[in-house]
């Protein structure tokens, strides 16, 4: 029985990092698309997040049913919880990945009001998908350090959309011909900081299932 249960606590592993590659792949797929123009890439990211809402709900039923026909000891109820949590934050990194693949979309059509696409921008996209490739990571190595070493990058995201806030607002304000692009990178911007605040989220739980201890 111990052998079988500790098969489907793999199993459901398997499952969260295939549901972290997805996300991955899609927040890759934005950034491409943010620097080239590129509309195909941004409409994969789109079918690649839709694809993301199957497996938060076979995950979720995973979960339920090793809670419901196995008996979890304290290491399994925490290893099960942690996939709940991580499962709806991986959720969300999809849903703010396709926001921004639908604003990428909107500018490629509109390239006579676009203005250059920020290097920090694009910065800021790579940071926050490495954010989220390490913590599911160490959420699969059980590496704590890993773990806390996302937890630090955060800062490094957070000055960089301060940086990109300010430069934009400054646009706002000088070039009004381009309000209405420099506001779109501003939520762009937005989106890409939470992505990483969700990265900060996994790392945490990664922790947990090893220490039992909430960050």
């Amino acid at each position: 029985m111990r052998k079988t249960f500790d098969a489907e606590l793999l199993e459901l592993s398997k499952e969260l990092i295939g549901m972290a590659a997805a996300a991955q792949d899609a927040i890759d797929l934005v950034t491409s698309s943010l620097s080239t123009g590129s509309e195909e890439s941004a409409k994969s990211a789109i079918d690649l997040t839709s694809s993301m809402d199957q497996l938060e709900r076979s995950i979720e039923n995973h979960c339920m049913t090793l809670l419901m026909r196995q008996q979890p000891v304290a290491r399994d109820l925490r290893t099960i919880s942690t996939a709940l949590k991580m499962v709806t934050d991986l959720q969300r990194i999809g849903d703010q990945a396709a926001n921004i693949a639908e604003i990428s979309i909107l500018m490629a059509q509109d390239e006579g009001a676009r203005p250059d696409i920020p290097q920090d921008l694009v910065v800021m996209s790579r940071q926050a998908c490495l954010m989220v490739r390490q913590a599911i990571a160490a959420y699969a190595d059980r590496d704590q350090n890993t773990a806390r070493g996302v937890v630090n990058l955060d800062d490094v995201v957070d000055e960089l959309f301060l940086k990109l806030k300010e430069e934009l607002t400054h646009l706002i304000a000088t070039q009004q011909d381009h309000t209405g692009r420099a506001v779109d990178l501003i939520i762009i911007a937005k989106y890409l900081e939470r992505i990483a605040d969700h990265a900060v989220n996994i790392a945490k739980w990664a922790i947990f299932c090893v220490t039992g201890e909430l960050q």
